[in-house]
């Protein structure tokens, strides 16, 4: 491991060259990478609002909801799905994530906003709610295929399966496995603001199940401030249907592509390419 630095700055390590982006990927990445710089580098996707509108407005179509039904945005961030929902009159909305920084802002939202919310800090695999709570459970936002393992993927399924009533709904938005899988950026770079930008390498696993990413923030002033890794298990509507299945689903959709802007236009990344499925709970 390599320590930029420059005159009169100490700046944070930096691991330089890397050859196996595999192997620097901690299992347990996604503890760490969900705190205010990732608000910076994909803030274009996940703070923009005319984003949040189109992938609610698919939502409700393709799950049926309506203003009565109990919903758990699973993975919900900093709850702009949540807070979405609650602006449209839907007034039983729950959020979870593992970030206690992004579970913090969206309770700051949703007060300033003054909406009454539910929002818990929890892991994806052992949900914190009773049997049969929940009318739709929801993973937005290419929320799933985190953990080190297809096992602990298939437990978040489980999960969403248990705390669903009878004819219970998921919904999924996720990114296309197949089509990243074959046409993923190796290298890029973009400006995150008018002083820090952040550059990007990709490969994929030695298995060729995830993406595996790696992101260096730097600061034109400050020099490198973040040089970080993180993986997600590329998954194809076949196989996520599959998955579905094993877990208690029956009826899987497909309601088509979602479309993703971006202020910057620059790199969409996972973000790109993404697909919302749907299915009923036995």
């Amino acid at each position: 491991m390599t320590v930029t630095k420059r005159a009169g700055h100490s700046c944070p390590k930096t691991y330089g060259p890397v050859q196996d982006l595999e192997r620097h990927v901690r299992r347990d990445w996604w503890r760490r990478l969900f705190n205010s710089l990732y608000l910076k580098t994909d803030g274009d996707v996940v703070e923009n609002h005319e984003n949040t509108a189109r992938e609610v407005d698919i939502l409700i179509q393709a799950a049926s909801l309506t203003p009565a039904d109990a919903i758990l945005d699973l993975c919900c961030g900093q709850g702009r799905h949540c807070l979405e929902l609650a602006r449209r009159g839907f007034c039983q909305v729950t959020g979870l994530d593992h970030s206690r920084y992004l579970i913090g802002l969206a309770s700051r939202r949703a007060k300033q906003l003054g909406l009454d919310m539910a929002f818990h800090q929890g892991d994806a695999r052992r949900l914190p709610f009773p049997e049969a709570s929940f009318d739709c459970v929801v993973l937005a936002g290419n929320s799933f295929g985190y953990f080190d393992t297809e096992n602990d993927d298939q437990a978040v399924l489980q999960g969403a399966r248990r705390v669903l009533r009878t004819r219970g709904r998921i919904a999924l938005d996720l990114s296309d496995g197949e089509w990243l899988h074959d046409h993923f950026e190796p290298r890029s770079w973009e400006w995150i603001g008018k002083a820090a930008f952040v550059c990007r390498e990709r490969s994929l696993s030695s298995d060729g199940s995830r993406l595996v990413c790696r992101e260096v923030i730097t600061d034109a002033h400050r020099g490198v401030i973040a040089d970080q890794f993180y993986a997600v298990r590329l998954y194809s509507q076949r196989k996520l249907c599959q998955m579905l299945e094993q877990a208690g689903f029956h009826t899987v959709r497909d309601h088509g592509a979602v479309v993703t802007g971006s202020f910057r236009n620059q790199d969409l990344g996972m973000m790109a390419h993404r697909f919302f499925i749907t299915a009923y709970a036995r």
